[in-house]
């Protein structure tokens, strides 16, 4: 897929999620069920980037653990959910572009991140390049905790499948186990959602390509995929 394709897709992915922002936060009022444990991994005092943060349910994860919470998303619509919803001098939402391959940070500025069901929007070109953007804006002996949908259930597969047989006539850009799934809003706007349907195997080979030592991967409830890594801390030398 060339870059004028990536760009043309992200930037509908953009706008899409503009469009349906309100119906989409009213699904996702609460953490799902299984994951909860991913909050461990922050600690007090914690430098913590949300990548795709959306409406910021994430927060909901934290409790009262102090924090500095960095939310950024594409879509300044769920943005202005979240800063509407959590309020507190520790808590930054910020608006990146869905074109941008870089993000504002320094390198080594967070402890951990996190990026819950955003990485399956990218295509794989894109998604290499952001989660070695992740690698270098974590701090040594930081987190991150990815997590994808697993698009292999029987309600998706037909969307993988009408690419297939559109790629086997010449008809699609996309690659091979890309497909679009739609959202409509309570207006009755559809927003046609790019997605990408990972194996864990390729999830955890992008992000351990980008630098990250494995923890853990693994399938939550069928319907997502997991990947938490460490991004090892510089060797210390030995003292005489």
């Amino acid at each position: 897929m060339d870059k004028e394709t990536i760009d043309k897709i992200l930037a509908e992915t953009e706008a899409g999620y503009d469009l349906v922002s309100g119906k989409f936060s009213e699904t996702r009022r609460h953490f799902w069920r299984g994951m909860e444990f991913i909050a461990d991994y922050a600690q007090e005092g914690d430098k913590v980037l949300d990548f795709g943060c959306g409406n910021g349910r994430l927060l909901e994860l934290f409790g009262n653990k102090k924090i500095n919470y960095t939310g950024v998303d594409v879509s300044q619509k769920l943005l202005d959910l979240g800063q509407k919803k959590y309020i507190g001098e520790n808590i930054n939402f910020s608006k990146i572009s869905a074109s941008q391959t870089t993000l504002p940070f320094a390198g080594n500025f967070f402890n951990g991140g996190y990026s819950i069901a955003v990485f399956h929007h990218f295509p794989k070109k894109r998604a290499e390049t952001m989660a070695r953007e992740l690698y270098r804006v974590t701090a040594p002996g930081g987190y991150l905790v990815v997590s994808v949908w697993s698009l292999w259930q029987k309600k998706y597969f037909k969307n993988i499948l009408k690419n297939w047989l559109r790629k086997l006539s010449g008809q699609s850009e996309l690659g091979w186990n890309d497909c679009f799934i739609s959202f409509k809003n309570n207006e009755g706007h559809i927003f046609q959602r790019f997605h990408h349907a990972f194996r864990q195997k390729e999830l955890d080979k992008i992000f351990t390509d980008a630098g990250f030592a494995l923890e853990k991967r693994q399938a939550t409830d069928s319907r997502n995929l997991l990947f938490i890594g460490w991004k090892e801390a510089a060797k210390k030398q030995d003292v005489v």
